[in-house]
């Protein structure tokens, strides 16, 4: 399942979370647009203060630095204290998607009672709910109060890849297609909705071969999914991804890959991309600054429309990209030269 010398070091680059929290806040609440029922409207969104994801505890994925966000204090009052602060925030908000640093269908990281105080906090107020897990929870009786209140739901699977090896030597999710396919049919069965997440450039590939990936992956869970989102790498702090970030080892994915990728797919499958950190140093950029590319891809994501999108990428001049995209391909590592050289012209090395 995993590499154990690999997963060590992973784990042995995530301190501690020793800062204080409220334990009765949630980490985050805001409202952003998305489209759960088929059209672009307003969405709440919610982060839970855990424990954390169970997975972490054993290991940890090679990029996610959601750990940062948990607190080992957290009991089911406190959980309950947070759902209520949620719903005081709904407003007349419909559409929910509620995240944690986990999994919202682990019952040790969320128990039960908790999410049963949760249900019946929100049944009568959200038409339409979108909650994360990992494959290992997805199984009937944890569904069933869901559907038992009535509630439209869909479940966020991080699948990240179809390729087993890259999920094993790049990510290290200690998880494989079939485990997602299995989650899947579950799912299919219970009636329930599927939104697939795919991660896009994943350490130790090159852009490259990520875009293939993602192409490959793509047509692999579309049978299964009912969106799939494409989520571009973002450094998180205290993370495999970032330590090599740092020494110039990593560079995120451009905006022109990302939207080449939609463009080819998006007239046959359902993706969408809703870039964190798009256009910054530690998310996908491109080596220079295009504001209109990145909201050309968030709104051909909200409307499944990329035409805008395919006008403004055929505009550009890509000669300078697509050459650097096939130099990378052929280099040893897939590092981030500018960082590299930056590096060096700062050494103290003289020659």
């Amino acid at each position: 399942m995993v590499v154990r010398d690999y997963s060590l070091y992973i784990k042995s680059l995530m301190r501690e979370n020793n800062r204080k929290n409220d334990v009765d806040k949630p980490v985050s609440i805001w409202k952003e647009l998305d489209r759960l029922r088929g059209y672009p409207e307003k969405t709440m969104v919610c982060i839970f203060r855990t424990t954390g994801c169970a997975w972490y505890k054993f290991t940890a994925c090679s990029m996610c630095g959601y750990f940062n966000d948990t607190s080992p204090d957290i009991i089911d009052e406190n959980l309950m204290h947070q759902i209520d602060t949620l719903y005081d925030s709904l407003g007349d908000t419909k559409v929910l998607k509620i995240f944690t640093s986990g999994s919202f269908l682990d019952s040790n990281e969320v128990h039960p009672a908790v999410r049963d105080y949760f249900i019946q906090r929100i049944k009568d107020k959200v038409e339409k709910l979108l909650v994360e897990s990992r494959t290992e929870y997805i199984r009937p009786e944890i569904l069933e109060p869901f559907k038992k209140a009535g509630i439209d739901l869909r479940i966020a699977i991080g699948l990240e890849s179809a390729d087993d090896y890259i999920m094993k030597y790049s990510v290290n999710k200690g998880s494989t297609m079939k485990k997602f396919i299995d989650a899947a049919s579950v799912l299919n069965r219970e009636k329930i909705e599927l939104r697939t997440y795919l991660l896009f450039k994943p350490p130790f590939i090159s852009e490259k071969m990520a875009m293939e990936d993602i192409m490959k992956s793509v047509k692999a869970v579309a049978p299964y999914s009912t969106d799939i989102s494409i989520n571009p790498m973002n450094i998180q702090k205290n993370t495999l991804v970032e330590k090599l970030w740092k020494k110039g080892l990593y560079r995120p994915p451009r905006l022109y890959s990302l939207a080449k990728l939609l463009i080819d797919l998006g007239d046959e499958y359902p993706v969408l991309s809703y870039p964190t950190g798009g256009n910054r140093e530690r998310g996908v950029h491109n080596d220079k600054y295009d504001r209109e590319l990145l909201d050309l891809i968030v709104q051909g994501s909200l409307d499944h429309d990329f035409k805008q999108l395919s006008q403004y990428y055929n505009s550009l001049d890509l000669a300078e990209y697509n050459y650097h995209i096939e130099l990378e391909d052929r280099m040893f590592f897939q590092g981030d030269y500018d960082t590299l050289l930056k590096r060096l012209s700062s050494s103290s090395i003289t020659y």
